[in-house]
Parts: structure tokens; sequence; C-alpha cells
């Protein structure tokens, strides 16, 4: 089941996308299909990546760039809802706090 990409992360998806692109074409298609094999590897196995230790409220997955991706996995349907992605030099908690 294809993950859910919340509005946050979509937000954070084009702002890395508009800072990637001042670095050429291939930074963006890289990242993209970074993100994108992250998506059909937690659409598969949504368990796959581990919890965040800092926040066990979200597991974290690192992609290309060193961008985190950090999701729960709903329960009920074992679909993945992806809240933000974010350089792992950011304040992560606090950006995950304001969620």
């Amino acid at each position: 089941m294809k993950p859910i990409i919340l509005n946050l992360a979509r937000d954070d998806l084009k702002e890395i996308s508009e800072y990637l692109s001042a670095f050429g074409d291939n930074p963006p298609k890289k990242f993209r299909k970074s993100f994108e094999s992250f998506c059909l590897r937690v659409a598969k196995m949504p368990y796959i990546y581990a919890q965040y230790e800092s926040d066990q409220r979200y597991r974290r997955a690192v992609i290309e760039y060193d961008y985190l991706v950090f999701y729960k996995v709903e329960e009920s349907s074992g679909q993945a809802r992806i809240y933000r992605v974010l350089h792992g030099k950011r304040d992560i908690l606090s950006l995950l706090d304001s969620e």
C-alpha cells in the first residue's frame, strides 16, 4: 500500500527540491529517486526501519544527502504515514514537535 505523504512532508519535499536545484539537475533527481525507493520499500514492509531513538512515536529512514524520513505505521491498516523529511543537521526534535 502506497505511503501517505502528509502536508508538512510535502512542504519539506518542495523545500528540499528547491534547495537542491541550486546545485544543478542531478542532485534533485538523485534525491527524488532515493525518496521513491524509500516509498516502495516502506509500502511493502512498513516496519522495515527502526523506531527513532529520540522520539519513539516515529520510525526513521536515512536517504540521499543525509535526509531523514520520519513516519508512523497506522496499526489498523499497516499503512505508512510520512510526517517529515528533514536534513540530519537540523534541530530534529523541535521540528517533529511542530507537526
